[in-house]
């Protein structure tokens, strides 16, 4: 059975894509067939991983191409992507103008559809509230939050939760994690606030993963179309995103439905 993944926050700038493209790649390397799907209008997944954006969700949702018209391949072992561009909020609409059950939408499109193939659908959500953002959040067996380590990314996990939980009396019962983003242990400030949301998150009842650190390495593999795994692999920032696709596949080795 396919066992999807979303990466959600209800606030920019925290290292969601950078989160999607590394977290899936690191799942596909330890040989699991993945697909990133991007329902954020920014595209920015695909372009992550040194593609263009299109054709994209919008060509399947509004165009009438089929899935396996919009599926690339991303030259990476079985690592597949549909990309997300400026056109996937005017598909959003179309679907709600249409009477269209947008919480479905997606499960029927890229889960549904492809029964046990790949074994990992991993979707990036736009930092909004509601539409193919809440879609992608009913379809997850398991959210993970980014959560930078500053006093304002509390409220993007807050928003996450607060959806979630409208979402549980629809029937949704997956699990939730935050992955603290942009930590930087030499400062003062940085380690104050990290244990605030630390504190903060764990009494809303969010489990909170080892951090991430603020990385040059994570910068530049974006900006060559890299993921950390291609660019630095004995990086630290290599070393914590591995932690996180071991920490991944035992949530969902586990059970998290």
């Amino acid at each position: 059975m396919v066992k999807v993944i979303a990466v959600a926050s209800q606030k920019g700038g925290v290292g969601k894509t950078t989160t999607v493209v590394n977290l899936a790649h690191g799942l596909a390397i330890k040989e699991r067939e993945v697909l990133v799907v991007d329902v954020d209008p920014q595209g920015h997944a695909a372009i992550a991983l040194g593609m263009l954006p299109e054709p994209s969700v919008f060509n399947s949702f509004v165009g009438g191409l089929e899935i396996g018209q919009v599926l690339r391949q991303t030259g990476r072992p079985r690592l597949f992507i549909v990309p997300g561009d400026k056109r996937t909020s005017t598909a959003q609409t179309v679907l709600l103008a249409e009477g269209c059950d947008i919480l479905e939408s997606l499960r029927t499109a890229f889960v549904k559809v492809f029964r046990d193939r790949p074994d990992i659908v991993v979707f990036d959500t736009a930092p909004s509230v509601g539409g193919f953002q809440e879609a992608a959040l009913f379809a997850a067996d398991l959210v993970v939050v980014p959560v930078a380590t500053d006093h304002l990314a509390l409220f993007g996990a807050t928003g996450v939760l607060e959806t979630l939980r409208s979402l549980q009396r629809r029937g949704w019962h997956g699990k939730v994690v935050a992955l603290p983003t942009f930590y930087d242990e030499v400062t003062r400030h940085s380690k104050e606030v990290f244990a605030q949301l630390n504190e903060r998150l764990t009494a809303m009842g969010l489990p909170v993963l080892k951090p991430v650190h603020r990385s040059t390495e994570l910068r530049e593999a974006a900006a060559e179309g890299k993921t950390i795994f291609e660019h630095s692999p004995r990086s630290r920032a290599a070393k914590e995103y591995a932690a996180l696709v071991w920490g991944v596949l035992g949530m969902l080795k586990g059970g998290v439905r």
